[in-house]
């Protein structure tokens, strides 16, 4: 069997321990530019409402990516409404009216289980096949024209990474930390989770809470994003394997299952924490509608919203096979709140 076909999801799971590992070191051998530094490579084993992937997850130039099987027939794409929603996720008014839930309404009714089928489907991409090639891909999508340059450690305030490009930002970096004045204050005192400063940084707190990957920044266009992708010698998704990566192929409008309600119930609570974690490939998706997430396509996948108090109309966005109705521009300036995207590297025979 060779790397290609060892690949293939359903043979992938049916592989030990030992020969993935094989072909993990060829991936990072002959797919992974010398140029990059690779580091930290672990086994891990993820799972998400019943689905489950075996995989790798590693460093590339300090970013971490995971290894996604590749699937020569996956089934992608939404022609199903709203089966399998519970119809008190969607037969009921929401807490808040805003413009665009009202020009949604108008356009599609929303009063019937049919108008709701509509709708969902509009919003999904088409329902196709595809064959998808096995890749890495980076763990957490980032603001669009930011570049990692190193990490922040928060305790003793050292700095590992690209030194002289973190210098002309370190000042309006610490700018943003205030010492505590009082005693009380310092009981009470949190760091940000996410520090930005548009034209100059991006920095976000890691899981652990103990250091800040630090980027820099610039506004950029499309073309451009592009451009910085074929410089890095990375791919940037296309919007069949940024589907295939969030949902695995599976026939479900949300990655995490069916239930869309989160609120003070245990079964609330439950989904609120399956929504925020990573899905069968260790990959993070959008959580809440904060940004768009940008493909190599002019579709737009997630969304910047405002919520409703609506289960099914806050969701669909966060849906697996949810397309924006925000076309990119190709001469638009994404800014650095509203824009995100992620670096992959796909595994094919060219």
């Amino acid at each position: 069997m060779n790397i290609f076909e060892a690949l293939e999801w359903a043979q992938w799971k049916t592989l030990s321990l030992e020969l993935k590992t094989q072909v993990m070191n060829q991936v990072l051998m002959y797919f992974v530019s010398p140029l990059k530094k690779v580091s930290d490579v672990t086994y891990q084993q993820f799972e998400l409402d019943g689905v489950k992937c075996d995989t790798f997850e590693c460093s590339i130039d300090g970013e971490r990516f995971v290894l996604v099987p590749g699937n020569k027939a996956a089934i992608l794409g939404w022609e199903s409404g709203i089966q399998g929603i519970a119809r008190n996720y969607w037969d009921q008014k929401p807490e808040q009216k805003t413009e665009a839930f009202d020009r949604i309404v108008k356009n599609y009714g929303l009063k019937t289980a049919e108008d709701w089928d509509i709708f969902v489907n509009e919003s999904a991409s088409p329902l196709r096949k595809r064959a998808i090639a096995p890749m890495l891909v980076q763990k957490r999508a980032q603001p669009v024209g930011t570049t990692y340059i190193g990490d922040l450690d928060i305790i003793t305030g050292e700095f590992e990474g690209r030194s002289e490009d973190f210098a002309p930002i370190k000042h309006s970096f610490f700018d943003h930390f205030k010492q505590p004045q009082t005693f009380e204050e310092s009981l009470y005192a949190e760091v940000p989770l996410e520090i930005s400063e548009e034209n100059q940084f991006y920095a976000f707190l890691s899981e652990k809470n103990e250091k800040y990957a630090i980027y820099t920044h610039e506004n950029c266009h499309f073309h451009r994003l592009k451009e910085k992708m074929d410089e890095q010698l990375f791919d940037l998704l296309t919007e069949d394997q940024w589907e295939y990566a969030v949902s695995g192929a599976t026939r479900k409008l949300f990655r995490w299952g069916n239930d869309i309600a989160e609120d003070d119930t245990y079964y609330g609570k439950q989904t609120a924490k399956k929504i925020r974690q990573a899905n069968m490939f260790g990959l993070h998706f959008a959580d809440d509608l904060s940004y768009w997430e940008v493909t190599n396509s002019m579709y737009l996948k997630s969304e910047k919203a405002e919520k409703v108090g609506h289960p099914l109309f806050d969701h669909l966005p966060l849906a697996s096979y949810y397309r924006s109705r925000k076309i990119l521009a190709e001469d638009e300036i994404m800014n650095l709140w509203d824009f995100r995207f992620r670096h992959a590297i796909i595994i094919q025979n060219n």
